[in-house]
């Protein structure tokens, strides 16, 4: 097995503490065992024992996820039903667009974009008169709320639900393609709390705000006519090329959709939207178990993707409509509501976390998925495997393998519940979150639901990881350890020991990222080429579907959920990446 400098560092870490050192230097200073406000975490929350996983109904992982994803379009249109309602403020001198078939100034709630593409592409079909576009900036912070997920997604599913739930205090699938009296409803709601606009994300994911008021924040920067999207460009004075003198249109529809998905793509991942500033302090997450109690059945034994707030009971409505309260009323736009006196940056302390381990995991299972005989990567060197593996899981656990951590010496024999191993999985779960406990007692509700999300996110991840390379130290994998497997005393190890361990190893840390659902690890593969892009099904595209006809149709083609038989049912329910073409002929229905 091939020596590396690492796997000697980190061996002498965990094995070479002299017997002097019988006391054990304390994890943390004040508070070891953190109290559990908000999720889910898991029974026996101060014992760290590495067999004990997070309960069934833990959302420590969905609140981490969907706050690392807020303002970032790949994550949103993955999981397009949104779970959290936070406060923010659009800055001073921010520009916003809107385009529309006259150039007056809208007198009443109207919808703009933060990106001139999308402003453009709602001026399709008013002929002659070509489009209107309006810029704007803000004279003043504009406060907002946002909602997360495809949240100006018009479909069946729960796309809608926390709009909803904020507007009528109930769901109202049978709206779903009323925008109009949404608009009106929301911003007759916010006018108590002075809210400017609502901000969500629509198709192809593009945000947009629902601006309640073009009088009060916002000045008019330009209106100028653009020339209609179908009409091709000729001098002045020229007769317009017609068909029959050999002009061909081009595929003026399909060009105007990949123009929206193509801006789109700016901002896919962290930090996504960075003209909306949110304030975290203030967050409301449906997947906080202790204000929603009655969402926990709702989602048991369902995939991720079919949560939704609708069913959600008449309590816990109250409660969102208080706790609503309590944040609005006070919030003022003044505010700098990134970073509100004193309070933590948990954005980028999230960030951070994921950082930490996204790439390390998604390498450490494909190294595994070498014991598979369907992997590209298939071998049967399971001692070079098993070798590669334990590099990675070394890795992540360098900064943690404290010296008085060590295995049970040869003559004991195996300790199955690896508790010597106990302090590293401690200090890998808490060392990101410890330095905050000092600060709790000034967090604010949301505050603590974020510490103990992330908290309970580090845990399963550092138990995992530290459970591997606990048995890997113990099976004697480690290049630097100067011994045989334990239990093995003929030393006699062949390329099939190392199988089932790695075979266990592969499953769990596919468990650990399917618990986890990344979006980040969703990607287009093999990669797309050079006249290709990488694109996320949404709404109102999926395969072989045109654009919707929004008619008195109880489902409009397109729009709501298909049918039973229809062809984009399966693509609709689980959207994956596909790659399209981003050059002529454009064709983003089929891959």
């Amino acid at each position: 097995m091939p020596r590396r400098i690492p796997g000697l560092v980190v061996a002498s870490l965990a094995l070479l503490a002299t017997s002097s050192l019988e006391v054990q230097v304390p994890l943390l200073s004040s508070e070891p065992t953190p109290a559990i406000r908000g999720p889910l975490i898991e029974v026996g929350a101060g014992q760290w024992n590495l067999s004990v996983g997070p309960e069934p109904d833990s959302t420590s992982h969905l609140v981490f996820d969907t706050v690392a994803s807020l303002l970032q379009r790949w994550p949103n249109t993955r999981y397009r039903n949104g779970h959290n309602v936070v406060p923010g403020i659009i800055p001073v001198g921010t520009l916003i667009y809107h385009g529309r078939e006259t150039q007056e100034i809208p007198n009443g709630p109207e919808w703009v974009a933060m990106d001139p593409e999308l402003s453009r592409g709602f001026c399709v079909g008013f002929g002659e008169s070509g489009c209107w576009h309006l810029t704007f900036v803000s004279t003043r912070p504009l406060k907002v709320l946002y909602f997360d997920g495809s949240s100006g997604a018009k479909m069946a599913g729960g796309s809608l639900d926390t709009q909803d739930y904020v507007a009528w205090n109930k769901s109202h699938p049978e709206w779903v393609l009323n925008e109009r009296k949404r608009i009106a409803d929301l911003c007759h709601w916010g006018k108590k709390y002075n809210l400017d606009g609502l901000f969500r994300y629509v198709h192809l994911f593009f945000s947009e705000i629902m601006v309640c008021d073009f009088t009060s924040g916002v000045q008019l920067v330009s209106s100028i006519q653009l020339n209609p999207e179908s009409e091709p460009w000729f001098r002045s004075g020229d007769i317009p090329p017609t068909p029959t003198r050999g002009y061909v249109p081009p595929q003026s529809s399909l060009w105007l959709e990949y123009k929206m998905v193509e801006a789109g793509t700016w901002y896919h991942f962290y930090p996504g939207e960075g003209r909306v500033k949110l304030d975290l302090t203030r967050l409301i997450s449906f997947y906080d178990t202790d204000m929603f109690p009655s969402l926990i059945p709702l989602r048991s034994g369902l995939d991720r993707l079919q949560h939704r707030v609708a069913g959600i009971s008449d309590r816990d409505v109250q409660q969102f409509h208080q706790r609503l309260d309590e944040v609005l009323q006070d919030y003022h736009s003044s505010e700098s509501s990134s970073f509100t006196s004193g309070s933590v940056d948990w954005r980028t302390l999230y960030q951070v976390t994921r950082d930490r381990y996204a790439d390390r995991l998604q390498i450490l299972q494909y190294i595994l998925s070498a014991t598979d005989p369907t992997a590209e990567n298939y071998s049967k060197n399971h001692t070079q495997t098993a070798s590669n593996a334990m590099y990675r899981l070394q890795l992540m656990l360098t900064t943690y393998a404290l010296q008085t951590a060590r295995p049970p010496t040869l003559d004991t024999g195996v300790d199955k519940d690896l508790s010597w191993a106990s302090p590293v999985y401690q200090y890998c779960a808490t060392t990101h979150t410890s330095a905050l406990y000092p600060f709790k007692a000034s967090f604010t509700k949301s505050e603590h639901l974020l510490l103990s999300a992330l908290e309970g996110t580090n845990r399963e991840i550092c138990r995992v990881i530290v459970r591997l390379w606990a048995e890997g130290i113990e099976a004697g994998v480690d290049p630097g350890l100067p011994l045989w497997p334990i239990g093995r005393g003929d030393g006699n190890v062949t390329d099939e020991y190392w199988l089932p361990m790695l075979k266990h190893w592969k499953n769990d840390v596919e468990g650990l990222m399917s618990w986890l659902e990344w979006s980040i690890w969703l990607k287009c593969r093999p990669t797309c080429d050079m006249e290709e892009i990488c694109y996320m099904p949404t709404w109102p595209w999926f395969k072989n579907t045109p654009w919707p006809t929004f008619d008195s149709a109880p489902r409009a083609k397109g729009s709501l959920a298909p049918g039973l038989g229809d062809p984009d049912e399966e693509e609709w329910r689980n959207p994956l990446p596909r790659c399209i073409r981003r050059m002529e002929p454009f064709d983003w229905r089929n891959p």
